[in-house]
C-alpha cells in the first residue's frame, strides 16, 4: 500500500507577505491590520534546504496526529529522530509514514489509528529513516464539513 508520495522542493517563486504580529487564537488582536515582511515558505520549513524535500499522504495511518491523505509533509534528512517524531522511512522497499518511538531497547514505528498495527524494528527488518517531519500542511477547507459537524452539535 502507497502511503506518499514525493516531491523535490523548488525555490518560491512569489514571497508571500507575513504579518508582523502574532495571531492571538484567543481574542483579536488590533495590531494585525498591516504586513511588515515577506516569507519563503521554503525558508521556513527548514534550515537545511537541500536536505529537505515534500511528500504528499497517501494513507491514513496518521489520522490521530491530525495528519491526513492529500496533507503535505514536509521531510527534514538533517533531523535525528526522538521518540515520538513523525518519520518517513523506507520498510522492505516500501515508503512509510510512521510515529517514531522506543521503549527500551525496542524500537517501533508506531501509527495513529486503531486500525493499523505496530511495526516493531529487529535484525531482520529492513528499514531506513528517510527524515523527520517537523510541519505539514493542512487542508483546512477540505475537512470542512467534520467541524460544521461539531459546531452544529454543540449548538443544539
Amino acid at each position: 500500500m502507497k502511503e506518499i508520495t514525493l516531491f523535490r522542493r523548488g525555490t518560491a517563486k512569489t514571497l508571500i507577505p507575513l504579518f508582523s504580529d502574532r495571531i492571538h487564537a484567543g481574542f483579536e488582536s488590533p495590531a494585525a491590520d498591516y504586513e511588515e515582511a515577506s516569507i519563503d515558505l521554503n525558508d521556513y520549513v527548514s534550515r537545511y534546504p537541500e536536505a529537505t524535500f515534500f511528500a504528499k499522504v497517501e494513507g491514513d495511518c496518521m489520522i490521530g496526529s491530525g495528519i491526513y491523505p492529500d496533507d503535505m509533509l514536509v521531510v527534514d534528512r538533517s533531523l535525528n529522530p526522538q521518540k515520538g517524531d513523525v518519520v518517513v522511512g523506507t520498510l522492505n522497499g516500501d515508503f512509510v509514514l510512521r510515529s517514531y518511538f522506543t521503549k527500551g531497547c525496542q524500537v517501533f514505528l508506531m501509527p495513529d489509528n486503531k486500525h493499523y498495527k505496530p511495526i516493531e524494528l529487529n535484525a531482520t527488518t529492513q528499514f531506513e529513516i528517510w527524515g523527520v517531519v517537523p510541519h505539514t500542511i493542512y487542508n483546512q477547507r477540505r475537512r470542512n464539513s467534520a467541524r460544521v459537524n461539531r459546531f452544529e452539535q454543540l449548538l443544539r
